[in-house]
């Protein structure tokens, strides 16, 4: 048993290491008030030089180099979380990018919007996809924030028609783990008697609420967030939708994580005007259409496998106003600064019917750490 002698020791004790904290958290506060006013005076010499407020490229290298730094006191995912929201505050300094994204708010769309460009950015909603690019391509907003594909449904046909045919680069891209909940006000499960979402999120929830909900009726609605704001009107009914939907429309979870697969990922892209430099760990996207013909597609791949280029993803879409004809989206490892893929895309220009680089961008990080 401690006497008072020990006890009075040790409260000293954790008296000075709180004061050590304090001082600690001073010079901390100091630093960084001295990083915005730096990072004020860069965003002064990027207008003056007319480059972006945003460099994917340089913050994706700083949060690499600065979380290989992790140790047993702190891990990777805490500095990468940490530095997120200083270079979040820098970027508002050196006056925040209006961000659209696939609306209305509480989307998973605005939700990723959230995780790639944090909370410095203004977030516009928009009532479609399309509108998304028109609003980046009239320099109403900086950049638009899309779904691109599932998982578990795969492509998501709207965005590959809009990158087809707006001329907007891929500057990055986020995968989102999606997670889905039972939103209500209600107090209980068994309280529920009609439950709003959209058809994805029924169908990738469905198992869920054969069993436990089976009797509830289901209304379809154009999105998750949409469905938060009707069952915010009534203590009798439930969306499935996100944390983001449940915090925004005053809702409580009575159920989480009911998504029948874990493994429900949507890859989202962010498509801007200029492009973005190298990383040294990024993908390059191009779309090409090729000759009606026996052996067309493999021919026109044939300077990636020969350079032993690899190709991350192929799709397909139909190419509107020819019948049976179809574009191929492609996705490969390296940068177009690396000549190797800058190669193969000049030696395929002869070898396909038409051909589109989208740009290059930084690898999507892993959603699970």
């Amino acid at each position: 048993m401690k006497s008072d002698a020990d006890e009075q020791r040790a409260v000293q004790e954790l008296e000075a290491l709180r004061k050590d904290i304090d001082k600690i958290d001073v010079q901390i506060l100091s630093l960084l008030l001295h990083r915005q006013e730096t990072a004020l005076s860069i965003g002064e010499r990027k207008k003056a030089l007319g480059l972006d407020i945003v460099d994917p490229f340089r913050e994706v290298s700083i949060l690499q180099s600065l979380s290989a730094q992790e140790n047993a006191l702190l891990k990777k995912s805490a500095i990468r979380s940490i530095f997120l929201e200083i270079m979040s505050a820098s970027r508002e300094v050196q006056k925040a990018p209006v961000i659209a994204y696939l609306g209305p708010e509480a989307t998973f769309s605005h939700q990723a919007a959230q995780a790639m460009f944090s909370h410095s950015a203004s977030f516009m909603p928009a009532e479609s996809m399309k509108e998304v690019f028109e609003l980046v391509e009239r320099d109403q907003c900086t950049e638009g924030v899309v779904p691109m594909e599932n998982s578990l449904e795969g492509p998501v046909g709207a965005a590959h028609d809009l990158l087809y045919t707006h001329n907007l680069k891929i500057r990055a891209e986020f995968i989102l783990r999606i997670r889905h909940h039972l939103l209500s006000k209600a107090k209980r499960l068994e309280d529920v008697v009609r439950i709003y979402s959209h058809p994805m999120a029924f169908f990738q929830c469905g198992a869920w609420l054969r069993k436990h909900l089976p009797n509830a009726m289901t209304i379809d609605l154009p999105s998750t967030a949409a469905a938060a704001v009707k069952a915010a009107e009534n203590p009798t009914s439930a969306a499935i939708g996100s944390t983001l939907a449940s915090s925004t429309y005053g809702l409580s979870a009575l159920a989480s994580d009911i998504e029948d697969s874990p493994d429900n990922l949507t890859r989202f892209i962010s498509v801007g005007k200029t492009p973005v430099g190298p990383t040294g760990a990024d993908k390059t996207s191009f779309i090409l259409s090729v000759r009606h013909e026996p052996g067309a597609l493999a021919c026109a791949l044939e300077p990636l496998s020969s350079r032993k280029i690899n190709m991350t993803r192929i799709a397909s879409r139909p190419l509107k106003g020819r019948s049976w004809e179809y574009l191929f989206f492609l996705d490969v490892e390296g940068s177009l600064q690396d000549g190797k893929v800058a190669q193969a895309l000049t030696d395929m220009q002869s070898l396909c019917s038409w051909i589109k680089e989208l740009g290059s961008y930084p690898k999507g990080g892993d959603p699970w750490e």
